[in-house]
């Protein structure tokens, strides 16, 4: 009887036992659910509806409960919603066991109850919201009521009326085909009658041009063809000036003053290295602040503030940190500024009056995004900006080989810097990925052991932009097409061992073809690079893809056609390359990788000209790439036989470019994609959120 009993206990234990791990398996499912929904198709509300589900169904399931709590205040957060606090005070509160959740929880918490405290007692109505998503290039009007941005289904200038959601071209400019012009940045007159922008011309160089909102014709300001680039930044308070950027073909970086009468130029500064990221007029006209790099080549910037007159300079903010310019504020006083000093990007403010910095920083907001262009004041003291940010994160999935169908929901990679994760590639034996991470000032290459989880990472330090990682077919270095300090673009080559750069196609000279596009050959010895033309004024314009021999730095021309950003990718075998052009006259080619007469395999039409890469499967059946259907706003993966045929969609269709790379199995694949706040992309507004002027005489 007692082994009858003794038998009995063990069976219902070991259903308890099936039923909690059952539980937990359920949990977790729905918990990557509302992890995918978060980050990889960035739906918050329906992420938090997931979170809260499990929150309420699997109390028992506590790991999993707290930190689907936890992502319910990080959605809050994202939307700009205060029930943000709130959920994280609940994890605090309910899952006191939970130490990674609850310390997550307490690190947010702080920072919040910090930005409030910061805001003040007098600023209850303290607000962030967005207004729009017409691009990050224009300015908000003095009144609030309009933002200027570029149009870029012609590239026209252009206006957008906030509250009515109507529209308005400012210029004229025809269609693309009719036209490559295109505007750029633009600033509104103090008031707010004309705005002045910066114009892509025809012949490769910038144009500072007026426009009324009257409808009165455009006129050219300021033209130099001796300047490689024109960037305006404001009006003087009188209207008289335009504060300008301008770079020389001789080198020289130059803070400029514009007369708005007769286009004649003041130099206020020459610049010993680098160019600033924003300038501002102080609202008297007496000063301009201004961001510069710390030392050549550098990432991290410091802020100075340099009267108008020439005389004096005062330095601003010095740290180690990364700090820039966002804007000065109507009331004379304060001044806005980024900064990533607290390992995220925050906005802090700092006070300027008779002459003299009053006091320190002072937060405003933690975690504001990645703002790529400040937009400026309103005359009441509101603050506009654009986000750019895709917050693109790497996913695993694994795929059926046959069908290219995904066989379970992709599983987010658990590394640093996570939001900032892009172009993964695996090393040619699949026990590797490498990939671009970080923001701004300190991204990186980073490698990751797929093994251990260990991740080693070379600081971009040469270079401020690193694009397209490629593996050489031993595994010893990668090549990346980089950006340096100077604005050239070059292709690198990254020794896997020390982390050392070494530049090995140079930025072209401006009246030459600059690479873009590159592919190892599968021997090592050579790449494959497309070459684009870098100034319209040069004809014929053309695309040309070459074969470049590493050692010599021979080029061996193996196509040209029309220009356009091409994809290039090399046969498993060696034996083939496959390229891809994008735009009104898209195509995918392949022709022998030693040269000799391409055929097509597919045209298509795409508005999207970015580079996308192409990827072959790796028994050199399929060429696999993305695009967006016509009427559709999704991007999609397709496959195509070698030997041509109809394309087939498989796996993956998501909201925007997700650079995917196949494991030597086939079976498995890494690709990024824009996480959750992505959904903050667009223009937004900050308001009631100047502290009180406390003067240190």
């Amino acid at each position: 009887m007692r082994q009858k009993f003794f038998v009995f206990i063990v069976f219902i234990l070991i259903l308890a036992f099936a039923s909690s791990a059952s539980i937990q398996q359920s949990a977790e499912k729905l918990y990557q659910s509302g992890i995918y929904k978060e980050e990889v198709e960035g739906d918050l509300e329906k992420g938090i509806e997931i979170y809260q589900t499990i929150v309420k169904q699997f109390p028992g399931s506590r790991e999993i409960a707290a930190k689907a709590q936890l992502h319910i205040g990080l959605c809050y957060e994202k939307l700009g919603m205060k029930e943000a606090q709130k959920a994280y005070q609940k994890v605090v509160d309910n899952y006191p066991e939970q130490t990674e959740a609850v310390k997550a929880a307490n690190e947010k918490l702080s920072l919040l109850i910090r930005a409030d405290t910061v805001v003040g007692k007098e600023n209850k109505e303290f607000s962030i919201r967005k207004v729009g998503d017409v691009g990050v290039f224009g300015a908000i009007s003095p009144d609030g009521r309009y933002l200027s941005y570029v149009d870029w289904d012609t590239g026209d200038l252009a206006i957008y009326e906030i509250a009515t959601g109507n529209k308005r071209r400012l210029t004229n400019k025809g269609s693309w085909d009719q036209s490559d012009e295109f505007a750029q940045f633009s600033r509104w007159s103090p008031d707010g009658k004309q705005i002045v922008y910066d114009w892509s011309n025809k012949n490769g160089y910038v144009d500072l041009c007026i426009v009324g909102l009257d409808g009165s014709k455009p006129r050219i300001l300021y033209s130099n063809k001796e300047s490689t680039w024109a960037q305006t930044f404001g009006w003087s308070p009188d209207g008289k000036q335009i504060l300008a950027y301008l770079e020389k073909k001789d080198g020289q970086n130059q803070i400029v003053l514009v007369s708005t009468a007769d286009g004649s130029v003041s130099i206020l500064k020459t610049l010993e290295q680098g160019w600033p990221d924003n300038i501002n007029f102080s609202p008297d006209g007496r000063y301009i602040v201004y961001d510069f790099p710390q030392k050549e080549d550098s990432p991290e910037r410091d802020i100075s503030l340099l009267s108008t007159d020439g005389s004096r300079e005062i330095p601003l903010v010095e740290h180690p940190a990364d700090d820039y310019v966002l804007g000065w504020a109507p009331d004379g006083k304060n001044i806005l500024f980024a900064s990533d000093r607290r390992n995220s990007l925050d906005v802090w403010v700092i006070q300027f009056s008779d002459g003299k910095v009053q006091g320190t920083p002072k937060l405003v907001k933690s975690n504001i995004g990645n703002v790529c262009n400040p937009m400026g004041f309103t005359q009441k003291g509101s603050f506009y900006y654009g986000i750019v940010d895709p917050a693109y994160d790497i996913y695993f999935a694994e795929l059926d080989p046959e069908t290219g169908k995904m066989l379970a929901l992709p599983k987010k990679a658990s590394t640093r810097f996570e939001g900032s994760l892009t172009q993964p590639e695996y090393s040619p034996d699949g026990k590797y990925i490498a990939y671009i991470s970080g923001r701004a000032s300190h991204s990186a290459l980073s490698l990751q052991s797929l093994e251990t989880g260990k991740v080693q990472e070379f600081p971009l330090r040469n270079i401020q932009r690193a694009n397209s990682p490629r593996w050489s077919p031993d595994g010893r270095s990668i090549l990346v097409w980089g950006l340096d300090y100077k604005g050239g673009w070059g292709i690198y080559r990254i020794d896997t061992q020390s982390g050392i750069f070494t530049l090995i196609v140079p930025p072209a000279p401006a009246d030459e073809n600059w690479a873009t596009t590159h592919e190892w050959s599968r021997d090592g010895k050579a790449i494959f690079l497309a070459r684009n033309p870098s100034n319209p004024s040069h004809l014929p314009l053309l695309t040309r893809i070459m074969l470049r021999e590493i050692e010599s730095g021979t080029e061996k021309e193996l196509y040209r056609g029309s220009p356009g950003m091409f994809s290039l990718s090399c046969s498993p075998d060696g034996k083939w390359l496959a390229f891809m052009r994008r735009g009104k006259e898209g195509f995918l080619g392949i022709m022998p990788a030693a040269g000799g007469e391409h055929r097509e395999l597919y045209r298509f039409e795409q508005k999207d000209n970015n580079y996308v890469p192409l990827r072959w499967t790796p028994d050199g059946k399929y060429i696999l790439f993305e695009i967006v259907e016509p009427g559709q706003k999704k991007w999609s993966w397709w496959r195509i036989p070698i030997g041509g045929g109809e394309p087939q969609k498989v796996g993956l269709e998501l909201d925007g470019r997700f650079s995917v790379s196949v494991h030597p199995d086939g079976r498995h694949i890494v690709f990024s994609s824009p996480g959750s706040t992505g959904e903050n992309s667009g223009n937004w507004v900050m308001e009631n959120f100047l502290p009180p002027l406390k003067v240190v005489k």
